[in-house]
């Protein structure tokens, strides 16, 4: 019930607790304490001076993931951040009411705050962010694909790693380390056409803890909004493609991993683009070399086995890569064919009279070379060769996921083929009709043991990888009769 000037009895109580609670200087009050990305709430202030300007102020963190040498993952890591988001002016009885909206962030509480003009807070309330997911559509062509958007995701152990199950087969986890906690994954719309079940658990070991929704201390995992959904698999119009890779960005080397030169030099060494698959076409361009001069060009590879206990270096393969001569001054361009290799940066140096003296790289990109046959009975034993497969943690152990149900990895680093080509087989399984196998990418290892994102099919890779967006690679398999 409203009193004679306006205020509910309720609100009342709240700004009387609110200012016994912060002193004179003002208050603060939401009209929710909790809620959605995306909602709207009114952030009401009373008690304050009249027609004074104050900024408001949101808490929050910063996350990214920890990596050491662009290469071992230690965890996620967060840390403060403080942002303006509006400005108010109070009326003539020192009141102000501002309407918001809840931005894309981590979920749990942040600190709204306000500061006044000598940076001084007077007043703040709380508002805690329950996580959420959406679909794009509940009706996809098999072989397409169905887009789930997770927001509020993390930066709690517990809220930061969801599993997306299908038909009740754990496929791989989400997670919002990154992109201020909002993540997305696409799951493949597999056969037989018809009705099937996607449902996003939560658990920091990295499966469904099936209690999610009835006993978990933590709370349905949307906080009551939709998190399971019956999508329809429809009859496709025409044939899906045999095999593909997510479109590749274009990237830059990493010096991290260029090898030390031996020498000291004005050189300069440079490539375009610098960034591909195996065969991508790519010039090679020289400067500020000794004139009229031979320049031995030297393709790097990184050899090693961590499991092994083997270290993983940069070692030089100076016969894959053509030698130059320099003109009147100092200057060269070649264009080469990109070989294949392990993923990640490929150093490439210059070497004058045997001693190195200017060094570049390449990023080397994921890329299908064989899968073969496309079609065949149930048993048939299917090639798959890859290359660009990297060395590093966060991308040397890409999972296969067979129809949605996770098959297992394969290693950048498990073999001495000397083109890098990681080679699997696998066997074609299911009913007749289209079947699809997709490669994500996955964490080999990470420091911190919670929460638990080794070796699983990383389903957030298209925004929530560390260090590189890496692309996904996919496949698909007629059965016949």
């Amino acid at each position: 019930m409203d009193d004679e000037t306006g205020v509910s009895s309720d609100l009342k109580e709240t700004l009387q607790r609110h200012r016994r609670g912060s002193g004179s200087d003002g208050t603060l009050v939401l009209s929710d304490q909790e809620g959605y990305v995306g909602d709207e709430i009114t952030l009401k202030g009373r008690n304050f001076p009249a027609d004074e300007e104050y900024e408001l102020l949101w808490n929050s963190t910063e996350g990214r993931w920890g990596v050491l040498e662009g290469n071992e993952i230690v965890g996620p890591q967060y840390q403060p951040r403080t942002e303006r988001i509006g400005t108010v002016r109070t009326d003539a009885d020192g009141a102000f009411d501002e309407d918001w909206t809840v931005p894309r962030d981590y979920g749990g509480a942040h600190r709204i705050q306000v500061q006044n003009g000598d940076d001084n807070v007077l007043a703040r309330d709380e508002f805690s962010i329950t996580p959420h997911f959406e679909i794009d559509r509940t009706e996809a062509p098999l072989g397409e694909a169905f887009t789930i958007t997770g927001y509020g995701i993390g930066p709690n152990v517990v809220t930061n790693n969801y599993q997306v199950s299908w038909d009740n087969g754990n496929v791989g986890f989400m997670t919002g380390v990154m992109n201020r906690g909002t993540a997305t994954a696409e799951i493949r719309a597999v056969g037989p056409p018809g009705e099937h079940v996607i449902q996003v658990w939560r658990n920091y070991k990295g499966v469904p803890y099936l209690q999610n929704n009835t006993q978990s201390p933590y709370g349905p995992v949307a906080g009551g909004r939709q998190s399971v959904w019956t999508v329809d698999v429809t009859e496709p119009e025409a044939d899906p493609r045999t095999a593909w890779v997510d479109p590749l960005l274009d990237e830059q080397p990493m010096s991290v991993h260029y090898p030390e030169i031996e020498a000291d030099s004005e050189a300069e060494l440079e490539i375009s683009p610098p960034s591909g698959q195996a065969g991508t076409t790519a010039v090679i361009t020289g400067r500020n070399f000794p004139a009229e001069s031979e320049v031995d060009l030297i393709w790097y590879r990184h050899e090693g086995h961590r499991v092994k206990g083997i270290p993983i270096t940069p070692e030089p393969k100076p016969d894959v890569l053509p030698s130059v001569e320099t003109d009147s001054e100092g200057s060269f361009q070649t264009e080469i064919a990109i070989p294949r290799a392990e993923g990640s940066t490929r150093p490439i140096t210059a070497a004058v009279d045997g001693r190195e003296v200017a060094v570049t790289g390449f990023m080397m990109q994921p890329s299908i070379e064989t899968f073969a046959p496309v079609r065949g009975p149930v048993g048939t034993e299917i090639d798959i060769e890859l290359s660009g497969i990297g060395w590093t943690i966060y991308e040397n152990a890409p999972f296969f996921v067979y129809d949605n149900t996770p098959l297992g990895y394969v290693c950048g680093t498990a073999g001495d083929d000397k083109e890098g080509i990681v080679h699997a087989r696998i066997r074609a399984a299911g009913e007749p009709g289209w079947h699809f196998l997709d490669i994500y990418p996955s964490l080999f290892d990470m420091q911190e043991e919670k929460p638990v994102f080794e070796v699983r099919p990383h389903l957030s890779y298209l925004d929530n990888h560390p260090v590189r967006p890496l692309p996904a690679l996919h496949m698909a398999f007629e059965v016949t009769e």
